[in-house]
This record gives C-alpha cells, structure tokens and sequence, in this order.
C-alpha cells in the first residue's frame, strides 16, 4: 500500500456496510489513511453518519 498510495476496495452486497463504514472511519480517525467514495448505493448511504 506504501509503495502505491491508493488501494481500491470492491465491496460485496452482502458485506456488512456498517462495519466497514466504522473501520474506514476509524482509520482516517487514528490518521492510518484517507479514504474517498467512487460509485455508491443508496444502502451504503444510509450508514452515513447525519
């Protein structure tokens, strides 16, 4: 990851969007990465934080 500074992530449907969601966020917390969004559902959204 060091050496390219961008991986890209293909999440699954039945994955479990919250969990991921909470572990990308707590990474960017803790300063480990950045993280962006590309093509999202509508069931990713909705664990978006308000």
């Amino acid at each position: 990851m060091e050496r390219f500074g961008m991986v890209a992530l293909e999440v699954p449907p039945q994955a479990d969007l919250l969990k991921i969601r909470e572990l990308l966020e707590h990474g960017e917390t803790k300063e480990w990465w950045h993280w962006e969004e590309g093509c999202v559902t509508a069931a990713w959204e909705a664990t978006a934080r308000p």
